[in-house]
């Protein structure tokens, strides 16, 4: 599973470094921002997360997120989830203050919980990752010069299922 995660997001990473350079002279932009995010099905949490959006051709982008849902505690236990998206978004609209777009990829997802129970030992605690896909869309507001609110709706089929809204900002760079 390590494997996997490095090998994504090395190439993830490889190719941010070898597209944004040569789009950069375009008058397409590059994103940093951060959302909020409410999960439904598995998770069933509210988190925080950030995000990036990188232009590697005209309708393309690469958009990794991080997310991070608060922690619940369950009286004797406690659980928490994080999720890494790494996203590539078609952008198939682009009017007036409009920016629709269509996303596809991938989601790790990390479970975490641990005993705080009576007899707690060193041990009662336990984490995984798992793998899933991604697909949904998003819209883009451009009602400034540099700050763009957003919204995205997405589906990951894996082994957490879920329905996941965010809506957020992004900063033009």
């Amino acid at each position: 599973m390590k494997k996997v995660f490095i090998t994504a997001l090395f190439a993830c990473f490889a190719m941010l470094l070898a597209n944004t350079s040569g789009y950069a002279q375009q008058s397409t932009k590059n994103r940093l921002g951060f959302f909020l995010g409410l999960a439904s099905g598995d998770i069933d949490q509210v988190g925080v997360g950030g995000i990036g959006e990188f232009k590697v051709s005209k309708k393309v982008t690469i958009s990794p997120q991080l997310l991070f849902y608060f922690p619940e505690d369950h009286g004797n236990w406690r659980h928490s989830f994080m999720e890494i998206n790494f996203n590539a978004n078609y952008y198939f609209y682009n009017k007036d203050i409009f920016e629709f777009y269509g996303l596809g990829g991938l989601n790790f997802t990390r479970f975490h919980w641990e005993w705080d129970g009576a007899g707690r030992n060193d041990d009662d605690g336990d984490s995984d990752m798992e793998v899933g896909l991604n697909l949904g869309g998003g819209i883009n507001f451009e009602i400034g010069k540099n700050v763009v609110p957003f919204s995205e709706l997405r589906v990951t089929v894996g082994e957490f299922n879920q329905f996941v809204i965010t809506g957020g900002l992004k900063f033009n760079l």
